[in-house]
């Protein structure tokens, strides 16, 4: 599947796979996110597969929310097809614990 990021009620979807190439284009997506709002929700429920360069990426996301004082929720710790990737990177800290 290819890469698509849906906005659904509020939550921002990823969908597809998550790889160098597209996740410059998600960093360039929150950094506008950055300066525009107080929170936000990223799902990883529907990424498909997840290169470490990926999982990295999305904690210097996160970590750029925290150091703006912005919220970030990022869900899909249940999704297995990225679970390892995370764990190898170490970087499932980021993904809540809570499902909406």
């Amino acid at each position: 599947m290819a890469f698509q990021i849906k906005k659904n009620d509020g939550i921002l979807n990823v969908h597809g796979a998550l790889n160098s190439e597209n996740t410059q284009n998600l960093k360039q997506h929150f950094k506008t996110f950055l300066s525009e709002v107080d929170g936000i929700i990223l799902s990883l429920e529907n990424v498909t597969t997840m290169e470490p360069f990926s999982a990295l990426s999305l904690e210097q996301i996160y970590l750029d929310f925290v150091r703006s004082n912005r919220v970030i929720r990022i869900i899909g710790r249940e999704n297995r097809d990225i679970a390892g990737v995370m764990k190898t990177t170490k970087t499932s800290y980021i993904l809540s614990d809570d499902r909406i």
